[in-house]
Order: C-alpha cells, then sequence, then structure tokens
C-alpha cells in the first residue's frame, strides 16, 4: 500500500488515531461546560449591572454599543483564559506524555508549541468568547427602560431563566457523560487487576536473552541455557528459574499471537487453518509459575533428546475443544497441515491466560529445543528475597557467563501484565481528571445560577415570607427547584453517556456499557455536589428580611 510520506509512520498514526480523537472529544466536552459556565455567570453578572445599562440607554447609548462592550468584555476574559492555556500547556503536553497513551519505548512524540498551535488556541478561545458572550450579552441589554427605573421586575419568570436554565442541564449532562466514562475505565482498571491468570504472578522476574544478534556466531541453545538457568537459579533470593521462547502473558488479548494450526483426528475444524497457541519451555517452566498439572506428567530432558519422541503438554480448554470429556493423555495430534498425529499428549495442565482479556484459549506447551533452531529465550524467575537485589544479581550472573550477551527487558510479570494496560490506565487518569474538573464546574455554575435567581426573586421571597411562609419553606422551596433543575441535566446526561460510552467499549472489561452500578453512583455523586452547591444561596435566601425586600420593590 502506498501513502504519502508526509502522513510520517502511518501504521502508527492509523492505530493511534482513534485514541486521539477521543481525547480531542474529552477535552471539547469540557470545554463546552466551561463555556456554559461562564456564559450562566455573565447572565448573572448582566442582572447585577441592569441599573448601569439603564442609565447608560437613557444617556443616548444604543443597544448595539452595550452588546459591544460586553462581547469586547467576554472576548478578554476567553483571551486571557486562551494565554492562561498556553503557559500550561508545555507541562499539559509532558504530563499527558508520561501517562504514557501509546506504549512505552516504541518511539518518542514530539509537541512543539508552533504557530499552529498557537494559532488553533488563538481561534478557539475567540471563537468561544464571542458565542457564549454574545446571548448573556443580548439578554442583559434587552431592558424596559420604565421598569428598571420604577425599581425593575424581580420576580423570576419562567420564560426569562429558560436559557439559563438550559446552560445548567447542558452542565449537568455533560458533566454526567465524563464521569460515567471515568467510573467505567476506573473499575475496568480494577477488574483487569483482579484477574486470575491461572498461575502465581507475584514476585515473578522476565528478562530477555538473545545470542544470535551481533557479528558473533549464534550459541548453540542446548548447550548454552542450562547452565544459564541453573547459575540463576543458584542466586541468593532466587526460589527457581525456567526459560521459554515465550512469556507466560504475550497480550491484553487471550488468542492473540497464535502458535500455529493444530490437526486432530477426528476434529473438523470450524474454520480453515484453525490454531492454538503454543509456548516452547524448559522442564521447571511449570513449577516456577506455580501452575498445577492435573493428569500425566512434566517434561523431562529425555523429551529434549535428538530423534526422541515428541510430546506435549495441553490446557483444560484444549483438551474439552478437542476430545470432550474423554482423557486426553495418551492421545495424538499433529502441528500444521501434515495432517500427521505424530505428537503425544503427556499431560494436562491447568487453564492460564496467554492474555488478560478476553476467553482462555487452547494452549500447548512443547520442549523448547524441538522445533527452535536459533538462540533466543525468555527467563523467568521466581524470587523471595529483594526485588533489586535479584535483578542485580541475575546481571552479574549473566556478565559473568558471557558479556556479550546482552540482558534486556527486565521487568516483573506484573509490570508487564501493567504495560498492557497503559490505553485503559490513560483514559481512565484523563476521564478521572477531567470528570472531577467537570464536576467542579458544575458546582460552581449551580451555584451562581442559584445565587442568580435568589437576587432577581428578593422581592418575590420577601413576599412570601412577609405573607407567613416560613425561612424552611422557603429553603426547601430554592432546593427543591435547583435538584428538579440538576435531575433533568441528569435524566439527558444519561441518554447521551449511554451513547457516548459506546466509543470505549473496546477497552472495558468485565462490566458493560451501560453498567447500571457506575450510571447509579455517578447520578448519586452528582444530585449530592448539587445539593452542596446549593445549599449556601438557599440558606441566604431563607435569610431574607422581608422588609428590606418590600423596600427594594
Amino acid at each position: 500500500r502506498a501513502v504519502p510520506g508526509s502522513r510520517g509512520l502511518y501504521e502508527t498514526r492509523r492505530q493511534h488515531e482513534p485514541t486521539l480523537i477521543l481525547i480531542m472529544g474529552i477535552v471539547a466536552l469540557v470545554l463546552l461546560i466551561a463555556c456554559a459556565n461562564v456564559a450562566n455567570l455573565l447572565l448573572a453578572r448582566g442582572i447585577a449591572r441592569r441599573r448601569e445599562f439603564a442609565v447608560r440607554l437613557a444617556l443616548g447609548a444604543s443597544r448595539a454599543r452595550l452588546v459591544r462592550q460586553l462581547l469586547a468584555e467576554s472576548v478578554l476574559l476567553a483571551s486571557l483564559g486562551g494565554f492562561a492555556g498556553l503557559m500550561l500547556a508545555w507541562w499539559g503536553a509532558q504530563a499527558l506524555l508520561a501517562l504514557r497513551p501509546f506504549g512505552s519505548g516504541l518511539f518518542e512524540i514530539d509537541t512543539p508549541l508552533d504557530w499552529r498551535v498557537l494559532g488553533f488556541t488563538s481561534a478557539v478561545a475567540l471563537a468561544t468568547g464571542i458565542v457564549f458572550g454574545l446571548a448573556p450579552a443580548l439578554r442583559a441589554t434587552r431592558l424596559n427602560l420604565t421598569e428598571e427605573f420604577q425599581g425593575g421586575a424581580r420576580s423570576l419568570g419562567g420564560s426569562r431563566s429558560t436559557l439559563a436554565h438550559s446552560m445548567m442541564v447542558v452542565q449537568v449532562a455533560l458533566s454526567l457523560v465524563l464521569l460515567v466514562g471515568a467510573g467505567l475505565l476506573v473499575r475496568t482498571l480494577r477488574n483487569l487487576h483482579r484477574v486470575d491468570v491461572g498461575f502465581n504472578r507475584e514476585r515473578l522476574l522476565l528478562f530477555e536473552i538473545d545470542g544470535a544478534g551481533g557479528r558473533r556466531p549464534p550459541l548453540d541453545p542446548i548447550a548454552t541455557l542450562d547452565p544459564i538457568r541453573e547459575r540463576i537459579a543458584s542466586l541468593p533470593g532466587v526460589r527457581s528459574a525456567t526459560y521459554a521462547f515465550d512469556v507466560p502473558v504475550r497480550s491484553s488479548r487471550s488468542g492473540e499471537g497464535m502458535g500455529g494450526v493444530v490437526y486432530v483426528p477426528g476434529y473438523l475444524p470450524t474454520k480453515l487453518n484453525e490454531g492454538v497457541g503454543r509456548n516452547d519451555v524448559d522442564p521447571s517452566y511449570l513449577a516456577t509459575l506455580e501452575l498445577p498439572l492435573l493428569r500425566g506428567r512434566n517434561f523431562d530432558r529425555h523429551d529434549y533428546r535428538e530423534g526422541a519422541p515428541e510430546v506435549t503438554i495441553v490446557n483444560q480448554v484444549f483438551a474439552k475443544k478437542y476430545f470432550g470429556s474423554e482423557d486426553v493423555v495418551g492421545r495424538r495430534i499433529g502441528w500444521g497441515l501434515t495432517k500427521e498425529a505424530s505428537v503425544e499428549i503427556v499431560g494436562l495442565m491447568r487453564d492460564a491466560r496467554s492474555g488478560v482479556k478476553g476467553e482462555v484459549a487452547p494452549f500447548a506447551l512443547s520442549p523448547y529445543t524441538r522445533s527452535l533452531k536459533v538462540f533466543f529465550a525468555h527467563f523467568i524467575v521466581r524470587y523471595s528475597g529483594s526485588e533489586a537485589a535479584v535483578i542485580a544479581g541475575v546481571r552479574a550472573a549473566m556478565r559473568k557467563f558471557d558479556p556479550n550477551l546482552p540482558v534486556t527487558s527486565v521487568r516483573t510479570q506484573v509490570e508487564q501484565i501493567d504495560h498492557f494496560f497503559a490505553r485503559e490506565r490513560f483514559f481512565a487518569t484523563l476521564c478521572s481528571f477531567f470528570g472531577a474538573l467537570a464536576l467542579l464546574l458544575a458546582a460552581v455554575g449551580l451555584y451562581g445560577l442559584i445565587s442568580y435567581q435568589v437576587l432577581r426573586r428578593t422581592g418575590e421571597i420577601g413576599v412570601r415570607m412577609a405573607l407567613g411562609a416560613m425561612p424552611a419553606q422557603v429553603l426547601r422551596m430554592i432546593l427543591r427547584e435547583s435538584l428538579t433543575l440538576v435531575g433533568v441535566g441528569i435524566v439527558v446526561g444519561l441518554g447521551a453517556a449511554g451513547a457516548a460510552t459506546r466509543l470505549i467499549e473496546s477497552l472495558l472489561f468485565g462490566l458493560s456499557p451501560l453498567d447500571p452500578m457506575t450510571y447509579g453512583g455517578v447520578a448519586l455523586l452528582l444530585v449530592a455536589v448539587a445539593f452542596v452547591a446549593a445549599l449556601l444561596p438557599a440558606r441566604r435566601a431563607a435569610k431574607v428580611d422581608p422588609m428590606v425586600a418590600l423596600r427594594a420593590e
């Protein structure tokens, strides 16, 4: 496939493009929440300045001039925000890359603050300042001068609060979408960390050696790997050591990296070239992993001799899929398309995952040197002492054995499995941060809106209290209206979240994109935060002095 060279690493770009688009979507949601918040605060500020605008209009100022003034103020606010954002951009980009959204060790990404970034930021700041400042400006300058100089209308009519209420509903709905996404991803990470891989993953060290590269002649694996294993197994703090062609958990999904085609007499494959996972291992592999052998025997040194009969050990899924309820020990299978059943099954091991996600796949083990002619191995070390001391001992032992033999990819089994969760961890961290920010913005926005309502309804509240309403009744009225507004936002947000979370369905594990516990927990959290945010202005409304309010009327 020919692609333009100007597009860079095309396969990498195509692989990670959905991730980048999702990031842009998350940032756009936060921007919309912030803009709705500022628009509500500008509405409240406009109400506080109604008398000023009335005087200006009475002295001859045109409404268009006032709108231009308010737009200039909102654009100035947006520009200051954009400038502050640019100041934080370098740090933010580095923090984002520190989360390793594309894994580690593959390539480096450059994030310069060039003219394209500056131009995009300036355009967004200008557009948000104009778009979200226009409606509050038009609302604030729509005045009846006679009414204003007679004291102004203080009752909050439904038609006059539609814009502010709509902005609040948007904030709550978008905040819920981000929080639901964060909740689903955090619970996914918890499920991934708790998954049973079939063996004891703790205190297991992995590293690679490759003697086939460089200018030196390839080493003989038979004469080299066993002495290395014995040397490492004798180190202080090491309980056992083994080697294999591949690591126990090779991918994020079970079934990736399949070993090859299997031939089972009497079994009709459901698809062409149906394959199973395979790994070539040392006899101490099962003992080092603490992976139980359920039936039959383990490999012994006779199985590794030249000309010895071919043998294999299969897992429970393999046995059930190809042999049903029959005993597999002693049965014969074949590798490849030869349709020759020359390999004897000598053991049945417990199911273990070759990947963290997905179902456990059929899997088989073979003696290491049976099919491999190159010198390459993953060493697996079970240790009980200090991890740092064991790593230092392994490096020292390998330097003493052969200083030209490289030791690479040193990590624990837990670290290797965690590496598979890079994307999930990245999105969980990002969504949690932006979800918390959105929740804070929604709380501030609700507080501003309720304060705005109390200011406009001071006269109405005074009349209610003069006619016998108790402060507790006024408090309940304000809280009820506020929580009703939040409830509408939650209902809208639940529908939006149900559609949006389909975009991260591939990142989830162990739960549905419509997980009721996550949705219910986020809804309760929003209600609790909204209650606290509305309580302060509601209490202020309950303390209104009726005489002061009526005198203002």
